[in-house]
């Protein structure tokens, strides 16, 4: 293989792309590498990935147009983000309704202190991740978007409709993925309330506290078995938008 200015640029544009992804992934497990590996995975991508990219139209403006690229990883970074934040947002609805928001975790990476089911969920988010093949799909989108969105090239998308409807739609999911808890938690609440009526010396709160943090814990494990199917729906989900980004 000789080098030779269009190649380098082209290579350059991909590993640009590729930085926002990987720089700024939401995988912690990626996150939490050194710099130098990860921008060492950014080349090693990069040169899988340059022969299913075109060659750039043009090389002008050579630091605009690697912005563009950076810009259009960030974009697709978003299906990437929504997909965790899921599960880590319907931990947070069931913490603040269990009683576990109390219990909180710091994170010594981010300097951030998390809830436990929160932490929980966004492991097994991890996890079925990568059980779903969501890396395959995450590599095969990523030959995909060379091939829609040439490198050197910017994609302004349909405006701000995808990203608004993609942020709803993750908010509804992750009420979805809490609310059958959040369901029984509150009838457990209702039913503390009408018993201490009768017995005004209990608190409510340390009452039903115990019977809260067990029975979220036995219905967190009854969730299991379908968890799996739900991973797979929303990365199937999230790929259609991904595509629907580079139309």
């Amino acid at each position: 293989m000789m080098l030779s200015l269009p190649w380098i640029t082209q290579l350059l544009f991909i590993a640009m792309r590729l930085s926002s992804l990987i720089l700024f992934s939401p995988i912690q497990v990626i996150r939490q590498l050194p710099v130098v590996t990860r921008l060492m995975l950014i080349f090693c991508f990069s040169f899988l990935l340059i022969g299913y990219a075109p060659a750039p139209t043009a090389t002008d403006y050579l630091a605009l147009r690697c912005l563009a690229e950076f810009t259009n990883g960030l974009v697709l970074n978003l299906c990437l983000f929504a997909f965790f934040c899921i599960y880590h947002a319907a931990g947070q609805l069931i913490d603040n309704q269990s009683g576990f928001n109390s219990i909180v975790f710091f994170n010594p990476h981010d300097s951030t202190q998390e809830s436990f089911n929160a932490t929980l969920l966004s492991m097994l988010a991890l996890l079925l991740f990568f059980f779903s093949h969501g890396h395959l799909w995450l590599f095969k989108g990523l030959a995909y978007s060379f091939l829609v969105i040439p490198p050197g090239t910017l994609t302004l998308f349909d405006g701000l409709n995808p990203v608004i409807q993609l942020f709803g739609f993750m908010f509804g999911m992750s009420f979805i993925l809490a609310s059958p808890l959040i369901i029984i938690l509150l009838s457990v609440d209702l039913s503390t309330t009408l018993f201490t009526k009768t017995m005004p010396q209990i608190n409510p709160y340390f009452f039903s506290l115990p019977i809260k943090l067990i029975l979220s814990l036995t219905l967190m494990a009854s969730l299991l078995p379908y968890l799996s199917s739900f991973s797979d729906t929303m990365l199937i989900h999230n790929m259609q938008v991904w595509q629907g980004f580079m139309q």
